[in-house]
């Protein structure tokens, strides 16, 4: 994929805040497909797949790393990025909507399922913990800000960097730290 010459910046705060210059994250990639959580299917919606160029290098490389060491495993889902620009992405735009979402910094993926199928899971029993723990386990060091999890996954990791979050039973919401402008 082209990067764009100059990188995206990621403005305000991620659930009060805008994105200059994002980047679209295709619908496919050799290691992942996008899933739409509000119609429940593959791929998910284009004007949902907006982030900075910095999210998405990290995202892909991750997810790369991931299937090289899990080259059996399903392509990994990810879901909902940003919007084109950023800004609101509440209830009105389906689903229960997103807190934040709104800067270009936050992605959500969803964890693999034990029966290898290539859809989100209902429940966490249809999770395979052992390669979701390797998926959040990658982020983390990643440099990941903050990976929530659901409360009802068993998924851990260092304090203050992955915590538990109602109705994250089904996914993993990955936020990157801000670029450190010079």
């Amino acid at each position: 994929m082209r990067w764009p010459a100059r990188p995206s910046r990621a403005l305000g705060k991620p659930f009060r805040g805008r994105l200059l210059g994002g980047v679209q994250l295709p619908a496919f990639g050799e290691d992942y497909a996008t899933w739409d959580p509000v119609l429940e299917q593959v791929p998910d919606r284009g004007w949902r797949r907006w982030a900075t160029d910095r999210l998405l290098r990290t995202l892909l490389r991750v997810l790369h790393d991931y299937r090289a060491a899990h080259p059996d495993a399903m392509p990994v889902l990810v879901g909902d990025l940003s919007r084109p620009h950023g800004g609101p992405f509440g209830a009105r735009f389906g689903g229960h909507g997103h807190a934040s979402h709104q800067n270009g910094l936050d992605a959500d993926v969803y964890y693999p399922r034990a029966d290898r199928r290539l859809r989100a899971a209902i429940v966490p029993r249809q999770i395979d913990r052992a390669l979701s723990q390797d998926l959040v386990d990658r982020f983390v060091a990643a440099g990941a800000q903050y990976v929530f999890v659901g409360p009802h996954t068993g998924l851990r990791g260092p304090r203050r960097i992955v915590e538990r979050l109602a109705l994250h039973d089904d996914h993993m919401h990955v936020r990157i730290h801000r670029a450190v402008r010079r």
